[in-house]
């Protein structure tokens, strides 16, 4: 068994939003929970979480163990959620009959977390503290749902169900909870490791001194890495089309990174940051993480939609989370994926954990810039 807090700091847990990717995510916290032989909800005092993340933080606020959010909701609910809904030609029949505006209901969120919250509201959260993530398109302003501190009276009486699919109603795939709240990764706020560190640090602190500067360790888990990948020189072939699916991609894959390089800037000397984070490459999973792809899907061809409910991708995704979350040390302070050496960013990924972008500077050579 190992011991992740032998001081008795207060312990938060933050997830990245990623759709079913979320897989990997809870297979990690299972996997911790057996070397710690404790349950998520006994190691954190504050979970928070964005989208699929926000599945996971109320389901450990509810009380499920990762292993049973594993089963009951990843393995079970979830899957079972989606495909009791149209596919194929059905589900664009709908999609064009309902105006193009999405292409599932809200009734996978009920069916998901709704059993294990019946009459539950944000407001009987009490260990640990949960915060979620959901965005207004009335106001472009991002909400953050929590049940301890000051922003607390605001979202006492949202029942958890609503609540959870306000953070994970991702724009196109589901319409917005009470025709307002979509998905609180719309934004910067996919990976919530900031916000949950400022809510923490600078809100609920005046209710518990206990989150104090020194006292606390923050473990930030993503979803896995996927880097946006073009050819040499494709941005010059780029028409519209192109760039808004870059901008899309490249949003979704920075916040992942920035985020993390936000919060360790501003709570260096605060907050003993963790993060930890598989990268998907083939090259990666195969040689540092011993997974044998032979007759696999490709981890590169895993998405944040719904084509990951092919069983193979999940039990790879699942595989992938479990031995990377075997790997990695998970009783280092200001332990991150890539190397860092006197505080300065070295890009290479360690332990299977996605590495920093790099620009060569051979690029350069031959151009007007040179």
């Amino acid at each position: 068994m190992i011991d992740i807090n032998p001081n008795g700091k207060k312990m938060i847990l933050s997830v990245d939003g990623g759709g079913l990717r979320g897989m990997i995510s809870i297979a990690m916290l299972a996997e911790l929970e057996k070397k710690t032989g404790k349950t998520c909800s006994e190691l954190f005092d504050m979970v928070a979480g964005t989208s699929t993340g926000a599945v996971i933080a109320a389901g450990i606020g509810l009380g499920l163990s990762a292993q049973e959010l594993l089963q009951e909701i990843y393995r079970t609910r979830l899957p079972d959620a989606f495909r009791a809904q149209p596919s194929g030609i059905g589900l664009y029949l709908r999609y064009a009959l309902g105006g193009f505006r999405s292409l599932y209901t809200l009734d996978a969120f009920v069916q998901m977390i709704g059993p294990f919250a019946p009459g539950k509201k944000v407001g009987d959260f009490t260990k640990p503290i949960v915060f979620m993530t959901t965005r207004d398109v009335r106001t472009a302003n991002t909400y953050f749902i929590v049940s301890k501190g000051p922003g607390a009276a605001s979202f006492a009486d949202w029942p958890v169900t609503g609540a959870v699919a306000a953070s994970g109603a991702a724009p196109i795939f589901f319409p917005p909870v009470l025709g307002n709240l979509i998905d609180g990764g719309v934004g910067m706020h996919g990976n919530p490791c900031l916000a949950a560190t400022v809510e923490a640090m600078e809100y609920i602190s005046r209710e518990d001194a206990n989150f104090r500067d020194g006292n606390v360790i923050h473990m930030s888990l993503g979803t896995g890495f996927l880097p946006v990948t073009f050819d040499e020189g494709a941005g010059g072939r780029f028409g519209i089309i192109g760039w808004l699916k870059y901008l899309i991609e490249e949003v979704l894959a920075d916040t992942t990174v920035n985020q993390v390089q936000a919060t360790r800037t501003i709570y260096r000397d605060r907050v003993d940051l963790r993060r930890y984070n598989p990268y998907l490459l083939s090259e990666s999973v195969s040689e540092k993480l011993g997974i044998s792809l032979q007759n696999r899907p490709k981890p590169e061809s895993v998405s944040t939609g719904l084509s990951v409910l092919d069983q193979p991708m999940m039990e790879l995704m699942e595989e992938i989370g479990r031995v990377y979350a075997d790997k990695v040390d998970w009783t280092a302070p200001n332990y991150v994926p890539w190397i860092e050496t006197d505080g300065i960013d070295k890009g290479e990924g360690r332990d299977g954990g996605h590495p920093l972008p790099k620009i060569r500077g051979s690029a350069w050579k031959g151009t007007m810039f040179e």
